[in-house]
């Protein structure tokens, strides 16, 4: 049986309207700040970039969330772990990767699979195996 993605409706609004805020924010905080206002205070200037990382990280919920309820009871254990155990295995290459002192090649290329090891990791734990059947005979 197939879900449909879902990821709700409000999480997506807030999730525009803040990209939209943060976007707007810098002109409006420049055009209104003068120059010591914006060297005196940090926070204004952290403003826009405060309201686009969290409409990144909602993003990344609405993902989550999106994946598990199309996946979830949908993945058969025997497909669900080799994938859990190939992203664990990234994340390990990936800290192998950054950690060695030999090639800078091997740092950049590290950092990339451990990024995407690491959010490939967190979504996929958010997905349930489907199980087998447990009738005792």
């Amino acid at each position: 049986m197939n879900k449909r993605p879902y990821a709700p409706r409000t999480l997506l609004i807030w999730i525009v309207g803040l990209l939209i805020a943060g976007l707007a924010a810098d002109p409006l905080i420049h055009s209104l700040a003068t120059p010591q206002q914006l060297a005196d205070n940090v926070l204004l200037n952290a403003i826009p970039f405060i309201l686009i990382f969290v409409s990144i990280l909602l993003t990344f919920i609405a993902l989550i969330r999106a994946t598990a309820s199309a996946l979830n009871h949908n993945i058969p254990e025997r497909v669900y772990r080799p994938v859990e155990r190939a992203l664990i295995a990234g994340i390990v290459l990936g800290v192998v990767g950054m950690f060695q002192p030999w090639a800078l090649v091997f740092y950049q290329a590290g950092f990339i699979v451990l990024l995407v090891s690491t959010l490939g990791f967190i979504v996929w734990s958010h997905v349930i195996p489907k199980r087998g059947s447990t009738t005792s005979e």
